[in-house]
């Protein structure tokens, strides 16, 4: 379904919390699939701030394009989401150091992919 930005963040912000990237984000989007903003870090670790999508491979799999084009060596990302259901999603393995309570009060798994490393990201 081919949605505006704006449908897309009122869609996201619907079902978890406001779509406010952190300083310096970028933002990925393409109407027929969602959007996520992504920020690149010292040492090569794309982060992935905010995924709105009606398909989670698809989008997770541009992330990882995007990651490889700027030389990236891995993908993060948190979520409050239940992380078995987004490590059975996501082939991501639960990173602890960087899971932490949000401003907002809420705890935030992190997950991290390496890039490049089949068998080592399996969960």
């Amino acid at each position: 379904m081919m949605r505006t930005f704006k449908e897309w963040k009122a869609w996201y912000e619907s079902h978890a919390e406001p779509a406010d990237p952190i300083e310096g984000a970028s933002l990925y989007f393409e109407p027929a699939h969602g959007f996520f903003y992504y920020k690149v870090f010292p040492g090569g670790v794309l982060y992935i701030d905010h995924f709105a999508t009606d398909d989670y491979q698809y989008l997770f799999r541009k992330a990882r394009e995007r990651a490889r084009c700027l030389g990236c060596r891995e993908v993060t990302t948190q979520t409050f989401h239940p992380a078995k259901a987004y490590a059975r999603l996501s082939k991501a393995h639960l990173d602890l150091k960087y899971s932490t309570r949000g401003a907002n009060g809420k705890w935030y798994w992190a997950f991290t992919e390496v890039l490049n490393d089949v068998e080592g990201n399996r969960t």
